[in-house]
This record gives C-alpha cells, structure tokens and sequence, in this order.
C-alpha cells in the first residue's frame, strides 16, 4: 500500500474534460489513502471548445461548484489538470549529458524544437534529467522530461477555481496522473512491470508507457470517444433521431453506451475482416501554487518526476452521466443486449473502422517504444476513461496486441467511504474517476 506523505487534510481532484467534469475528494489515512467524495457531471455546453480551452471560466466555476455541493464536499483545497491537448506538451527528450547549468542554456533551444507552439512570453516551461535506476553510468546521453503549457489556457483554468471558490494547490497533467492512481496506488504490482496505461477521453486519449513506475513515452493519440460517436452518426443516420445536431449527437451517445460493443466473433480467427482494417489481427507538469519559482520556471520535487508550473498565488462517458444519487437507490441499468442483437452489430459495425485506426496508434507507439528502449517488453496494458467501458476493449486489444489488458478499477484497492452513492454506481464510474484521484493523492503518496 502507498504510504500517505505531505498532505494532511483532504485535497480535492478535479478533472474537467471537454465533456465530463469528476471530482474526487481524498485524505490521507493509516492505510494509505482513504475516498471521501465522488462526483460526476457533464461539462457545461459551449464553455470549453474541443482543443479544450476555456470560454468562459465563470459559468465554468459556477458549474463545478454545483457539482462539489452534489458530491458533497466542502473542501477548498484543489489540484485541477489541463483540459485537451492542444495547449499543452509533454515530451521525453535525449540530450548529451551536461551540467545543470549547460542544461539550462541548451532547453532554451530545445523548447523550441519541441512544442507547437510559439516558446516566447506567453508559454510555462519547465524540465528535469529523469534518473533511472537501471541506467548505464557510461551512457553519454541522459534522457530529460519537458513540459509546456501556454500561459493564457492556465490563467482560463484558474480563473474558472477561483470562481468555483477553491483555493488551487497545483496543476497537474493528466497521464502522469493516471499513472498515480493505476501504479503509484499498487507499487508492489507494477514494481518491475512495463504498463501502458491508455486513458479514452472524449477528444483525444492520453497515452503514457510506464517502466518501473518511470515515464518513458508520452503520446496523444487523436482518436477518443466523440470519434466513435460520429461514426455512429455517419452511419446509422435513420437509427439517429432528431434535426438538431445536438439532439442527434446525443441521442447517438446513448446508442454507444447501451449497445456499442467489440464483437470478438465477428473479427474472425486472425482479427476483422474488411472493411474493419487491415491493423486488425496483424505527452508532464505540475502548476504548484505553494512554492516560489523564477518567473515562468519551477521546481521538479513531487513524485514520479514531473516538472510543476508555479504561476504564483497572485495570477489570475458517465454511462449516462448523472447526478447526485442515494446510497439506497440504484443506477440504471445497462442494457444487456446480446451479441446477436441486430442493434448491436449494426453500431459494432459503424465502429469497426474507428476501433481499427485506433489500435493502428496504439500499435504504432509500442512498436516505436520498442524501437527506442533496447529489450524493452511490455507487460500490460490498463484503460481508463469513459470509452475504456466499451465491452470488451480491454479483450480485443489484448487478443490483437498479445498483451493483457483490464479496464483500471482504482476504488477496489482503495478504501472508499462514499456514502452518497451506491457501490453498483462506484463501480460504474470508476474507470472515468482515475484522473481525478490522481490529482486529489498528488501529496499522499511516494
């Protein structure tokens, strides 16, 4: 079990993603790390754009306060992550060793090499060598881990805690939080393991490769949820209802939920065939409000070796989503289509080409992994996000990329105490919460 370190109160985690927002309130215990709070709602309507920057922080704020008020929880202390991808990089670079004061000199030009974005005045930036445990004293180059953030898309988010009336403790990435909940919550499973942990957002899906609890390959894969709702939209438009683009689209959102499946049998002996594609069978940082930096620098001291932002205290699918529900009531329940239900093969089939390009990234990125890292072997692969609860993802991927794959359940190894929900509803929601827990225990844990 992870043992609780700096934090002593409650600290709240707060991913909003372009769809959903989670909250999760956590406190450190004897034991490790007790669940206090859960919260899961949609993210307001025209408030953040699909690149995942902030519109309107105010309605924002307003809409995550009703949401800590429904979970119950009065905690003001917060880490929040950056929504979308577009406006923030995390890469793992090698360089030639050199001093920390040579290192300072050549990141002023690798920064620029490396993000997509204009590095001067108006972007966060921070590096740290990675020390691995097993690297070869004798290696000439050392491997350091680079973030960036642009500085308008980090004010919008704190703007948007400080309408919600929260005191923001740090910003945190996303993958490297994942990476807290699913391996820094279980060391002793994952000590000496390679995971690939593949968090399924609605726009994009975060990927980051994990060897000895180390970052080693950061991705943004563009292929997440809205891809196979569209798909649905595209190709079962008489089963879509509605004239409203909205209406349709969320019409077709339950489709996927109720019905949207991988099909193991109807891919055949050596994967699908076509049209379903030939693939089958064959990028940080931290913003820390609680230490000084230099301006626009900071300081690397929290776990699993992530580079944190200070800007200063002074700078300014839940399967469906839903509300606060009693302990004493039960979710809804799923539909339980059976594999031969004419419905579910008709979405399987709408999705078929998406699932196909999206295990194409995947299988890219390991193999570039493997390319890259000398003997490198993967030991597992765990999902998370709200498309993570597709049936039988976790399956296909294993059965097409020979590696076990599960669907992340951070709450069973946790002591949850949430008394506002049932444990059926915690179940549900668990795989989409991984973010937001990784962000509440950022100080609970080594």
């Amino acid at each position: 079990m992870a043992r609780a370190r700096k934090a002593t109160g409650p600290v709240v985690g707060l991913d909003v993603g372009t769809t959903l927002m989670k909250v999760v309130e956590a406190r450190p215990s004897k034991e490790g790390v007790q669940i206090s709070a859960v919260g899961v709602a949609p993210t307001p309507e025209d408030v953040i754009d699909e690149s995942g920057y902030i519109q309107d922080p105010q309605a924002l704020g307003q809409a995550i306060r009703q949401l800590l008020t429904q979970a119950g929880i009065s905690t003001k202390q917060v880490v929040a992550s950056i929504p979308g991808q577009s406006a923030l990089v995390v890469r793992v670079i090698e360089m030639p060793k050199m001093s920390p004061a040579e290192l300072d000199k050549s990141m002023a030009w690798e920064v620029e090499r490396h993000i997509p974005f204009a590095a001067q005045g108006d972007v966060i930036t921070d590096y740290a060598v990675i020390e691995r445990p097993d690297a070869d004293p004798n290696d000439p180059n050392m491997e350091v881990l680079l973030a960036a953030a642009q500085q308008d898309v980090v004010d919008a988010v704190v703007k948007a805690l400080f309408a919600a009336q929260l005191d923001p403790v740090a910003i945190d990435v996303q993958v490297l939080a994942t990476a807290r909940t699913i391996i820094g919550l279980q060391p002793e499973r994952y000590q000496d393991k390679t995971v690939v942990l593949l968090n399924i957002g609605a726009t994009a899906t975060d990927m980051g490769v994990f060897s000895g609890k180390v970052l080693r390959l950061p991705r943004t894969i563009p292929i997440a949820g809205n891809h196979f709702t569209q798909a649905i939209i595209d190709s079962l438009a008489y089963r879509v209802e509605g004239t409203d683009p909205r209406e349709r689209r969320a019409h077709a959102e339950k489709l996927k939920r109720d019905y949207a499946a991988v099909l193991l049998e109807r891919l055949g002996p050596s994967g699908a065939a076509p049209p379903y594609g030939a693939e089958f069978g064959a990028s940080t940082g931290m913003i820390d409000f609680s230490r000084p930096a230099a301006p626009g620098m900071v300081d690397f001291s929290a776990g699993y070796g992530e580079p944190s932002f200070d800007v200063g205290e002074d700078e300014t699918g839940v399967p469906p989503p839903q509300q606060e529900q009693p302990a004493e009531a039960s979710p809804p329940a799923p539909v339980e289509a059976e594999e031969t239900d004419p419905l579910r093969i008709e979405v399987f089939d709408a999705i078929a080409p998406v699932l196909g390009d999206f295990l194409a990234e995947v299988r890219r990125s390991l193999e570039f992994y493997r390319g890259r890292v000398q003997g490198a072997r993967i030991d597992e692969i765990v999902l998370c996000g709200g498309t993570a609860r597709m049936k039988n993802l976790d399956k296909f991927l294993a059965q097409e990329l020979g590696i076990p794959a599960s669907v992340a359940d951070p709450l069973t190894h946790q002591e949850a105490l949430v008394r506002r929900y049932s444990q059926p509803y915690l179940q549900e929601v668990a795989p989409i919460i991984s973010v937001a827990l990784g962000l509440a225990i950022r100080d609970m844990i080594d």
